[in-house]
Parts: C-alpha cells; sequence; structure tokens
C-alpha cells in the first residue's frame, strides 16, 4: 500500500501544481551554493572553520558580558546554516554522498564550536556569577523555539531558492541561533552545570530538525526537484521525509515535558544565586547585595535557607519588609524557603567646612593708613 506521502510527492511532480518551478540555470546556481566541490571546497572548508571560530569567540565573549548586541554579531557570522541547508537539499533530490558529506560538516562545525567555548570558559578567570540572562535564556529551550525553527527554515530556503529574496538570509540567522546555544554548552560543560548543557543542546537540535525539516518541504514546494526526478524517487524522498518528521515528533516530547513540568532552579547552584539577586534587586532601589549564601542542607521537614548580607541605605527607622522578600524568593522557586536577612546601615554624611576671614591686626592696618 502506497503511502499518503508518496502520493503526495507524486501530485507534485506535476509542475502545475507547484510555485513557479525552477529552471535548470537557476537549479545548477543553488546546488553550487549549497555543495562546493572540486577546487572549491577546500577554500570552503578553510572559510566555514575560520568564521565558525570568529563567531564562537564573538558568541562566547557576548553571553559573559550579557550584551544581546554581541551575540547577533556572533549569529551573523556563523556560517553553520549553510550546510544545514544543504542536508534537506540533499534528503529531496536523493544524494545520500551530499547529505553525509553536509551532515559531516555541521557535525564537526559544532563539535569545534563546543570545544572552543569550553577552552575560552576555562581561560576567563573565575565563573560569572551571578550567571547572565544571555547565558540561561538557552539553557532551557521551548515549544516556541522549535516553532520559530521551523518558520526559520522555510524562509532560509526560500531565500536560496529565490534569489530576489537573498537578503532575508541575514534575519533567518538571526531568528533561529545555532552558535550561541552551542557556545552555552562548552561554557557549562566546563563549569560543571550538565543539565544546562543538555538544554543548550536540545536546543540546539531543535533549531537544526527544525531547519532540516521546513526547507525540505520548502525546496519541494517551489520546484527544486525536477518533476521527473521527483516522480522517480518519490518513495526513498517519501522515507527520508518521514524520518525528518519523526525527528522532530522526537525533539518535540521532551521540549513539551519541560514547558509542563519545568524543573524549579537548584538552590544551592549558581542559577539559584542568580535569581535570588534578581529578586533583591526588584524587591528595593536602596539596598545593595554584599552576600548570598544558600544552605539547603536540612531535615525533609524543613525549608532550605537563604542567608543575605545586604547594605541598607534606607532612612533610620523604616523597615526592610524581610517577610515581602521571603515570599517574592519563595514564589521564584516555587517552595518554601527560609530568608535571614542581615542588614548593614550605609550612611552618608557630608560635611562642609568653611574658611574664616583671617582677623585684621588694628595697629597694621593704621600704619597701612598712614602710609598711604
Amino acid at each position: 500500500m502506497r503511502h499518503p506521502l508518496e502520493g503526495g510527492l507524486a501530485a507534485l511532480a506535476d509542475s502545475r501544481l507547484r510555485i513557479d518551478p525552477l529552471g535548470t540555470t537557476e537549479r545548477q546556481r543553488i546546488v553550487s551554493g549549497l555543495f562546493p566541490e572540486g577546487a572549491r571546497r577546500l577554500p570552503f572548508l578553510h572559510r566555514f572553520y575560520s568564521l565558525m571560530t570568529l563567531s564562537v569567540l564573538i558568541a562566547v565573549l557576548g553571553l559573559i558580558a550579557d550584551s544581546t548586541a554581541v551575540v547577533i554579531g556572533a549569529m551573523l557570522v556563523a556560517p553553520l546554516m549553510a550546510p544545514v541547508l544543504g542536508i534537506a537539499a540533499a534528503l529531496v533530490m536523493d544524494w545520500s554522498e551530499r547529505a553525509l558529506w553536509s551532515l559531516w560538516v555541521a557535525a564537526t562545525g559544532a563539535v569545534m564550536a563546543i570545544a572552543i567555548a569550553a577552552l575560552v570558559s576555562w581561560l576567563m578567570p573565575g565563573d560569572p556569577a551571578p550567571l547572565p540572562n544571555e547565558l540561561l535564556s538557552r539553557t532551557s529551550p521551548r515549544l516556541v523555539d522549535l516553532g520559530v525553527a521551523l518558520v526559520a527554515g522555510a524562509a532560509g530556503a526560500y531565500s536560496h531558492v529565490r534569489r530576489q529574496a537573498g537578503d532575508a538570509i541575514v534575519g533567518v540567522a538571526v531568528a533561529v541561533a545555532l552558535i550561541p546555544p552551542l557556545a552555552v554548552v562548552g561554557v557549562t560543560l566546563e563549569m560543571g552545570e550538565w543539565q544546562m548543557a543538555a538544554g543548550s543542546f536540545l536546543l540546539f537540535l531543535a533549531n537544526v530538525i527544525g531547519i532540516i525539516t521546513a526547507g525540505a518541504f520548502t525546496f519541494i514546494m517551489f520546484g527544486l526537484v525536477p518533476k521527473g526526478r521527483l516522480f522517480e524517487t518519490r518513495q526513498p524522498i517519501s522515507r527520508r521525509l518521514r524520518t525528518t518528521v519523526i525527528a522532530t515528533v522526537l525533539v518535540v516530547a521532551p521540549l513539551q515535558i519541560i514547558d509542563e513540568w519545568r524543573p524549579t532552579p537548584v538552590m544551592s547552584s549558581v542559577p539559584g544565586q542568580a535569581l535570588v539577586s534578581e529578586v533583591v534587586s526588584g524587591w528595593r532601589a536602596d539596598v545593595q547585595i554584599i552576600s548570598i549564601a544558600i544552605d539547603d542542607v536540612v531535615e525533609e521537614s524543613e525549608a532550605p535557607e537563604v542567608h543575605l548580607t545586604l547594605a541598607n541605605s534606607a532612612p533610620q527607622g523604616v523597615p526592610l519588609g524581610v517577610d515581602v522578600l521571603a515570599d517574592r524568593i519563595s514564589e521564584a522557586f516555587g517552595s518554601s524557603v527560609n530568608v535571614v536577612v542581615t542588614s548593614v546601615e550605609s550612611n552618608v554624611e557630608t560635611a562642609e567646612t568653611l574658611l574664616e576671614e583671617p582677623e585684621t591686626n588694628p595697629e597694621t592696618a593704621s600704619t597701612n593708613r598712614k602710609g598711604n
């Protein structure tokens, strides 16, 4: 019995059902851009790995500096979109060798990115505390991230098929970030934060699979595959498309679990301290954090304790309202927390010094008048 997807591909082989099928010249241009071969392959690999190195360095520095603009710059420099779209094109053209080559380029680039990020993080003195928001935001992937990857993959494939839309590839690179999650994987692995590294890598996989799946269907719809080839190879193409769809479903499952049962932050970890710091910053503007210590090694019947040392510049006699702070921290962690605050007064004293006029000696003044 023929699979429905095969029937759909057979129907699409009729060029009248596809959107403005490509000519031979345009098709050769796309293939040449996605699959550098012969004498062009070695220069391509040199450029690819050089740009990968630069983009990872920019991404790591941007993540540590918590700079969105720098991280976006890393996305624009990254060349990883090309081999990922190459995988999508090779799947629908039934080119196994080209698909494996593109997969090899993308995989080696990803491994190199993680290694470079870990090395840079190791060379940097100390771990950032609290962890920057740019880094934390890429450790808990969501279903919406996969949706963005699917739409961006379709846009990326379209920008290759339609030369007039080539400028859109810049926006696609920003919309679906491939390098920043890899940089986060390297940084968090070096810090020993295995759960955060796994979340970042899952985000990278979701982006890659989303691009391949949407890109493959877009290449078919916009005529990259000649109608004769599409009809003849509809069975292997159908199997490959089913594989990408299954891979997408397998990624959706953990993303759905993460969305529904997102774990509360680990109290004793650096992210836990970062969350406490964020809550304190939004609690009062007249206090500054001196130190944060979290003690979660308590009896089962007791709540963890958060010990805060704060510099308090509020007017004397004004209560801090520690109960409000405790409620907010408990709400942020999703569990009861005991908060112990040590307040250090931070008084600002000013003094004004007035210079007194020198006293005039009467005898001297009289002598000066006589002399005049």
